[in-house]
């Protein structure tokens, strides 16, 4: 039986909010019942988050990451045994499988692969998105002849 969910400690959403949020998403009644083991599902998507090089996340969860993680416990219940067995693949040295001939990236064997909606959620903590520096010239000749300031009556 999985731990109790304690917000702040190792969920950032109760199992009460959780459904809140399922009953307004459309057909996720196909896999967050009460069948499934949801506490796991949200228990899993926290630590899987934190322990993300991806996301600087905040000590204070915004709506943004409890929605996110309401989206990776779902994303989980459906697709976990098959990221099992992908990332399994992945850490053996695996670049090419299947009958479709699913390949695999060889530099991202230990990165769980989040689900774009769980990224664009959490984009504003993003660490992989880069910076962008321009160099911008300036004549140090160039002088200028009036102050912004009293400009103000000329425009």
């Amino acid at each position: 039986m999985p731990s109790t969910i304690t917000p702040g400690t190792n969920s950032f959403v109760t199992l009460a909010e959780s459904n809140t949020y399922f009953g307004d998403r459309p057909f996720s009644s196909d896999y967050w019942v009460s069948g499934n083991d949801k506490n796991a599902a949200l228990l899993y998507s926290y630590k899987l988050l934190n322990k993300s090089k991806r996301f600087a996340l905040p000590t204070t969860a915004t709506q943004a990451v409890k929605d996110a993680q309401c989206e990776l416990a779902y994303y989980l219940l459906i697709h976990l045994s098959d990221i099992d067995i992908r990332m399994g693949l992945r850490a053996q040295g695996v670049l090419e499988a299947g009958i479709l001939r699913e390949k695999f990236k060889s530099d991202d064997a230990a990165e769980f692969p989040f689900p774009s909606v769980v990224i664009d959620l959490l984009a504003a903590y993003d660490t992989t998105r880069g910076m962008y520096i321009l160099d911008v010239e300036r004549d140090e000749e160039e002088h200028t002849d009036y102050d912004a300031p009293t400009n103000r009556e000329h425009d």
